[in-house]
This record gives structure tokens, C-alpha cells and sequence, in this order.
């Protein structure tokens, strides 16, 4: 994985936080605080969405499958990062939300992560491992 790549990867895991944040901010009373059913529905779709698209991403650009985990580090920490003020403000910062919604809402991104990060990592150990068995 070049230097330009991870910048790349970078760039738009911001992208995709921003995008995801001011959805959230906007309508995140639907998903968070309708009804749990709801809620850990949109924990899994988001999660396998979020790991399907990025991992799709990588293969798209012909990123190799060994250098998967490195590729999603690049997607997720700007995130991972840009959500620690979030998460410290969020009562003010996402108003549209109970300030109580703040955990579920640490949970499910998580859960997104999470998701993301081993998925690539599963993969990424698969090809190394397939590499060095052909040696």
C-alpha cells in the first residue's frame, strides 16, 4: 500500500464520518431512540454496510488483500478520532438526541469499527498466511 493510497484511505474515512455524522445529527432520533428493535437493526445493517463497501473499496483499488488491515485503519481512525469530541459534547453537538442516547449511540459506532477493523484483519491474516504457504 503506497503513501498515496493511506492518504487517499484517509481522506475519505473522513469523508464517510462527516457524511454519517450530520446524518445522524439530523435524523439520529429515528435510529437511535425509536425502538431497540430498530436500533440493533441499524447496528448490523450499518456495520455490514460500512465492512462491505470499504473492503469493496480496497479491492476496487486493487489495494492487496494483505495490506486490507492497513487500508481500513486508514478508513476508520479519522472517525474514530474526529468522534471523541463528538462523544464529549454530545448533548450539544447532537441535539436532536437525549443526551441518555449518547451510550447507544457509542455502542453502535463500536460495533461499526469493530466490524470493519476484523473483517479486514480475518481477510488481511488469510492472504498473508496463503503467501507464505506458497513459499
Amino acid at each position: 500500500m503506497t503513501t498515496k493510497d493511506r492518504i487517499r484511505f484517509i481522506s475519505i474515512g473522513f469523508i464517510i464520518w462527516a457524511a454519517a455524522t450530520a446524518t445522524y445529527r439530523i435524523m439520529g432520533s429515528v435510529f437511535f431512540e425509536s425502538s431497540m428493535a430498530g436500533y440493533w437493526l441499524n447496528v448490523v445493517v450499518t456495520g455490514g454496510l460500512y465492512a462491505a463497501v470499504s473492503l469493496g473499496l480496497m479491492q476496487w483499488q486493487n489495494i492487496e488483500r494483505s495490506d486490507w488491515l492497513q487500508g481500513a485503519l486508514c478508513l476508520a481512525l479519522p472517525g474514530m478520532l474526529s468522534e471523541i469530541p463528538l462523544l464529549a459534547g454530545f448533548s450539544s453537538l447532537m441535539s436532536n438526541m437525549q443526551p441518555e442516547t449518547a451510550g447507544r449511540y457509542a455502542a453502535f459506532l463500536f460495533s461499526g469499527y469493530s466490524t470493519l477493523l476484523g473483517a479486514a484483519w480475518l481477510l488481511s491474516t488469510k492472504a498473508r498466511s496463503r503467501s507464505i504457504s506458497e513459499m
